[in-house]
């Protein structure tokens, strides 16, 4: 008679699984004894402390890993546990100090749990590059407060509908207000509705252009008129769109009053004129068509390879060395300018002394005076190195976006569902909440979406930015004054 055996069933080796995951985790990984001896250390625990696993069994995790300005903390803290069984913040990820096996300073993420008998573990990460990047953004944020609010210039910046978005130290000293009562208000509110009006305009010329603008403007403050030199640049979107104007204005008032700040200030003006890139110019054309430069700065030796004097002698050192192929356009842009009396603009080449040839940028203003002649007062700037100046320029985006960044109350990007974010729902009452849909659904069509929307907090201005077809940027800036008790004006 024969038998047959049922054949017999073992369990896993859910030990030896366990370690292979463990030892192929990306994340380190490390085990304690009650004794604070370590007991086991994974190939990514090795990578990230620098010690491997035959040199870091048995030794005491406080005096290898701990920097030693923590490690009386450290012992105090593990005692409290196995005496005391204090749980606090085991399962949850804490970041902390750490130290590599070479001394250089780690920042870890540590998730801690408990073994029972058999001690604790924790799985690790490396917070190294973020805590120090996070360290980085921290002063640079620091350095942009401190000099915004220690300038001796006015600083500002506008929304395109002349509401304040920010103020610096200087303006609120001046004017005797503060940053938040002005958020939302307009210059109207500080300055007559002449001298409002007046800056209004500019503020809308440099919007409408997307070019900066300095010029001197008026303000009186009670029987005083003061003189400012007044610069505006644009604000704009990482999509290049325009959404605000931020104002530099510096008081000129001592310096015109005075003779000696007057000549200060002509040698100041010559140097940044001479100094500055390109070619700054005065270009004369007489009813009859006669041309002539009263004044060319000293850029132009860089771009024409001439002498001020040579081109103010004779204009047509300067003219004759335009390309054959851009004459014609050169020549009618000039002669439909002083017609229409239109901002002058032109892009096209010329071809230098030694050959070489330099593509230029050229744009100024034209006036006409008493006499019939036609007077621009420009600038040309040398193309060929303009990816200098972007960069420049993309800086300068950089501060204005982090300044915003951080005026605003809510500032991110997020995914293009079909319904308003959670986090910017939350910041809308119920009454506004059809609206604020209304709005995510024309930025889901792609098209830029804005709206003052009632808010838990005040009135809130939200603008929203299609991002391709998958991504929508928020901001919202507060733009009133929170309720006043039970129903009380936003």
């Amino acid at each position: 008679m024969f038998t047959v055996e049922a054949p017999q069933i073992t369990a896993p080796p859910a030990a030896g699984l366990r370690d292979r995951a463990v030892d192929a985790s990306a994340l380190a990984y490390v085990h304690i004894d009650r004794s604070g001896a370590i007991r086991d250390w994974n190939p990514a625990a090795e990578r990230l402390f620098g010690w491997t696993r035959e040199e870091i069994i048995g030794r005491r995790l406080a005096d290898t890993i701990i920097p030693a300005s923590l490690r009386s903390a450290h012992h105090a803290g593990f005692a409290r546990r196995l005496v005391g069984g204090d749980s606090g913040g085991l399962g949850h990820p804490i970041e902390v100090p750490a130290v590599h096996r070479d001394g250089s300073e780690l920042r870890i993420s540590m998730t801690v749990d408990a073994l029972d008998d058999d001690g604790f573990f924790a799985f690790i990460t490396d917070r190294t590059d973020g805590h120090r990047a996070q360290q980085e953004l921290q002063r640079s944020n620091t350095l942009i407060t401190a000099i915004l609010q220690h300038t001796t210039a006015m600083i500002s910046a506008k929304d395109l509908d002349g509401r304040y978005l920010f103020v610096n130290g200087e303006y609120e000293r001046i004017f005797q207000v503060t940053a938040a009562d002005m958020v939302g208000r307009a210059e109207a509110d500080l300055v007559s509705a002449s001298v409002a009006a007046v800056g209004r305009g500019h503020d809308r010329e440099v919007a409408a252009s997307g070019t900066a603008k300095t010029v001197l403007e008026e303000v009186p403050f009670g029987d005083e008129i003061r003189q400012y030199v007044v610069t505006r640049v644009p604000l704009t979107d990482p999509d290049g769109s325009v959404y605000g104007v931020c104002t530099i204005a510096i008081d000129d008032t001592q310096r015109r009053r005075s003779q000696d700040a007057i000549a200060a200030g002509e040698k100041r003006f010559w140097n940044t004129v001479n100094n500055a890139p390109g070619m700054l110019y005065q270009f004369r054309m007489e009813p009859t068509g006669e041309a002539s430069f009263t004044f060319v700065s000293d850029g132009c030796r860089d771009i024409y390879q001439l002498e001020p004097e040579q081109i103010v002698e004779s204009a047509a050192a300067l003219l004759d060395s335009i390309a054959p192929e851009d004459q014609e356009g050169f020549t009618t842009s000039v002669l439909a300018s002083a017609q229409t009396l239109q901002p002058w603009d032109w892009r096209g080449s010329v071809i230098r002394r030694d050959g070489s040839r330099r593509w230029l940028y050229g744009a100024s203003r034209p006036h006409r005076e008493p006499g019939g002649a036609t007077v621009w007062d420009g600038m040309l700037l040398d193309r060929t190195h303009e990816r200098n100046t972007e960069l420049d320029l993309e800086a300068v985006r950089g501060d204005l976006a982090d300044l915003v960044e951080r005026l605003a109350v809510l500032s991110v990007s997020a995914p293009a569902g079909p319904e308003p974010v959670p986090a910017l729902s939350a910041l809308v009452t119920g009454t506004d909440r059809e609206t604020l849909s209304d709005l995510w659904r024309a930025a889901l069509r792609g098209e830029r979406a804005d709206g003052v929307l009632a808010g838990l907090d005040g009135r809130l201005m939200v603008r929203l930015r299609p991002r391709g077809r998958d991504e929508i940027a928020i901001s919202c800036f507060r733009v009133g004054r929170p309720a006043l008790g039970n129903g009380g004006p936003a």
